[in-house]
């Protein structure tokens, strides 16, 4: 049944990642009517200078703004 895997940036606290997959579970469930037992919800934490969005790592003090950049020049 559905297996739904989830990559983020580690939580601040276990809760987040709980509340994540007790949502992520229903909303599987409301949406597909597969049985709770069967759904199988994985979060997987990667550290910010593992991830990169438009080439410029997670851990870069000015990610925020690059990492929404269009091309090399910006």
């Amino acid at each position: 049944m559905p297996f739904i895997h989830i990559i983020t940036w580690p939580a601040k606290d276990e809760s987040e990642i709980i509340s994540l997959q007790e949502d992520i579970t229903l909303a599987v469930h409301k949406n597909t009517g597969a049985p709770l037992d069967k759904i199988s919800v994985v979060i997987s934490e990667i550290q910010p200078s593992r991830w990169a969005d438009a080439g410029i790592p997670g851990n870069h003090r000015d990610f925020p703004a690059k990492s929404r950049r269009k091309n090399y020049e910006e």
